[in-house]
């Protein structure tokens, strides 16, 4: 008989997520066409571009006013539509707090030590209020800490849906979906199926929200065109040279990251880093050219079970189901960005605030698995969370189509990881005996 601590339910690979097109082109093309019509509008019109700043404010607006619903939704889908049972499970999760952390303090450290952004003309010096920022100043000792901690507990739902509270959101829904899960099984175990209509409501209000912000995402050509003529307009092409700054730091981030992964394979799964590249080729290739771990889930069960010699199991486990909590790459990006962002505006984020960025940003990566683009959709609620201004965001719409590429094969390449140490764990574990 199997090790029951061990056993894992994982669904059948879905499909793939929905896919943002236009005319039939693929969104990157429209954000490529729409930041190159915007420089030559913004350098004839001069400061009358300035205008034009309203396209890619309007849409953060709506992007923030789906992202907090979408967050709680997803995570309530993911936990009640999986089983994850026993240990394996629990050391899955580990595995994945544990790399999401070091993906976040790679990013930071980065962008601590390069600073991107810092004589930066991209943004209005003037976009950030420091007083308001969370934890700024003199309150980065052990009173900012305790303040933190406080926070994390609401006084009411509705006032942490109000405030975008990321922190707290997830700690209700994080407990509200344990306890519906507990429900779920108990029905299951009596033959009761009345818990169904709440999972299919759950899951069915998740798909709309994901079909809006489809179709707001579709608009993000019309932001970059904004925000880039109306930068142009009054910075002129000099305004840019930081975003080539910023593109090192995510993609020395994440290669270090993905250097992480190999040195787990090497000391804990005893495994050749050069295998497991060989075996992944395919997937990165696919995640290269698609931007989807979705598309790639197929793939990525095929590299596992094959090349990788991993159980299926494992391979499930990690590629169906711990893809909607794991985005190691997606986090680093978060965290460059938020840093990038506060140095372009002349803002020094102290320690408390960091750390701030880290919890916000590792909770943020648990609801972005399942959102389409959710590296930018939820940046906003990260950047709510330090009490940085989310109008300036769309600026990284310009670079966002080829880094989320590179930060889709780090997630898919930490879900790998994840599989091959699972499987490592599962063959130490000693089986029951046989009845």
């Amino acid at each position: 008989m199997a090790d029951l601590d061990s056993f894992a339910e994982a669904p059948a690979p879905e499909p793939d997520e929905p896919e943002s097109k236009l005319f039939g082109f693929p969104l990157y093309v429209w954000v490529v066409l729409a930041a190159v019509a915007a420089v030559p509008v913004g350098l004839a019109w001069g400061k009358g571009a300035a205008a034009l700043d309203i396209l890619p404010r309007l849409i953060i607006k709506l992007i923030k006013a789906l992202a907090t619903p979408l967050i709680v939704l997803a995570i309530l889908s993911a936990l009640v539509s999986n089983v994850i049972r026993g240990r394996q499970g629990a050391r899955m999760m580990f595995y994945y707090l544990v790399n999401t952390i070091v993906a976040i303090t790679i990013g930071l450290v980065f962008s601590n030590l390069i600073r991107p952004g810092v004589g930066s003309d991209l943004l209005s010096k003037t976009a950030a209020v420091p007083g308001k920022l969370i934890g700024g100043g003199d309150g980065s000792g052990g009173s900012a800490a305790l303040k933190l901690l406080e926070d994390l507990i609401p006084e009411s739902i509705g006032e942490s849906f109000v405030r975008n509270h990321l922190a707290q959101l997830v700690i209700i829904t994080l407990a509200l979906g344990i306890g519906l899960t507990r429900i779920r099984d108990e029905q299951r175990a009596k033959g009761l199926r009345s818990v169904d209509t709440v999972i299919d409501l759950v899951n069915v209000g998740f798909e709309l929200l994901m079909r809006v912000l489809i179709w707001v995402v579709n608009l993000v050509p019309l932001a970059v065109f904004g925000v880039v003529a109306s930068n142009l307009g009054q910075r002129g092409l000099e305004s840019f040279r930081s975003l080539l700054w910023f593109i090192l730091v995510v993609l020395a981030g994440l290669a270090c990251q993905i250097c992480w992964y190999l040195g787990q394979m090497a000391v804990f799964a005893k495994m050749s880093p050069w295998r497991f590249l060989v075996g992944a080729k395919n997937v990165m290739a696919t995640t290269l050219s698609t931007a989807s771990t979705g598309a790639t889930m197929p793939i990525t069960l095929k590299a596992l079970t094959g090349p990788l010699g991993v159980s299926r199991q494992s391979s499930q486990l990690a590629a169906c189901v711990g893809t909607n909590f794991n985005n190691d790459g997606t986090a680093l990006y978060q965290a460059s960005v938020v840093l990038f962002m506060a140095q372009a505006m002349g803002v020094s984020l102290s320690l408390t605030q960091q750390l701030i960025v880290v919890i916000t940003t590792v909770i943020a990566s648990i609801g972005a698995g399942n959102i389409p683009s959710g590296g930018f959709v939820t940046l906003p609620l990260i950047f709510a969370a330090v009490g940085l201004p989310a109008d300036q965001i769309p600026i990284i719409l310009t670079i966002d189509w080829f880094l989320d590429r590179c930060r889709t094969t780090s997630n898919v390449l930490g879900d790998m990881t994840v599989a091959v140490l699972l499987d490592q764990t599962a063959e130490k574990a000693a089986p029951l005996p046989d009845s």
